[in-house]
């Protein structure tokens, strides 16, 4: 019965869109790490990144800046539409 069902709660927040770069990467803020335990909280490179609506919009491609509030490209898989990723400046982006 509750196949195929995501629930929000399976999701960690990754940060949000700045903007494009290239044809199909994007830039994101990362929230703020906790100084405590940055290493343990950083998201895997090619980890999925999915929408508020959990679409599947890209992977983790490459984590850069300072380390208690980093930087993520995201690669955009080919199927979704340029205007999608448009849409999604300024939106906030979740890891499963």
């Amino acid at each position: 019965m509750w196949r195929g069902i995501t629930f929000v709660a399976d999701m960690k927040r990754l940060g949000t869109v700045l903007h494009r770069s290239g044809l199909r990467n994007l830039i994101l803020r990362g929230d703020e790490v906790k100084p405590d335990n940055v290493s343990g909280n950083l998201p895997k490179l090619n980890s999925v990144v999915v929408d508020k609506a959990l679409n599947r919009i890209g992977t983790i491609g490459s984590v850069f800046g300072p380390v208690n509030h980093p930087y993520f490209l995201v690669k955009g898989f080919k199927q979704i539409p340029d205007s999608e990723l448009r849409a999604l400046i300024n939106e906030r982006v979740y890891i499963r």
